[in-house]
């Protein structure tokens, strides 16, 4: 019985997790910005990830492996 190969975002190695605990005010007002930039809150962190890369001179390449390029 052959198996069928796992697609890249079905793959454990192409997707990797982060766990952020943030304090209630701060849950809050990141909200309010998502549903004012109509974003989601990975939106938001991948952009802030990406910003913080550029800032130290480093090549922005985080990006969300399960949403499509645009």
């Amino acid at each position: 019985m052959s198996r069928k190969p796992r697609s890249p975002t079905h793959d454990p190695q192409a997707v990797k997790k982060l766990l952020v605990r943030i304090n209630p005010e701060g849950l809050r007002a990141l909200k309010i910005l998502a549903a004012e930039k109509d974003a989601t809150l990975v939106a938001l962190a991948i952009e802030a990830f990406n910003d913080l890369l550029k800032k130290n001179g480093k090549r922005p390449v985080v990006s969300n492996p399960l949403q499509a390029e645009e």
